[in-house]
């Protein structure tokens, strides 16, 4: 896997996530062809500028965390 900007890593997040459904980290991260510490990161950043909204899903042996657009920018 070739080095890629983590700008270009955001731009792919914000496609997959432009279906307006909700996402795990692991899907995001294999749709995007990108690391899963990477995408986290990405993540992290999107939900923090209020791009992206986080909701817990099922509880295993970890929590699952599923990420979806925010309402105001579909």
């Amino acid at each position: 896997m070739s080095r890629r900007n983590i700008l270009k890593v955001a731009e792919d997040i914000l496609k997959i996530l432009s279906d307006k459904k909700e996402h795990s980290i692991q899907s995001i991260s294999l749709k995007a062809n990108t690391q899963w510490k990477t995408a986290v990161k990405c993540l992290e950043f999107l939900k923090k500028i209020d791009l992206v909204k986080e909701r817990k899903g099922n509880v295993t042996y970890k929590a699952e965390r599923l990420f979806s657009l925010n309402k105001k920018y579909y």
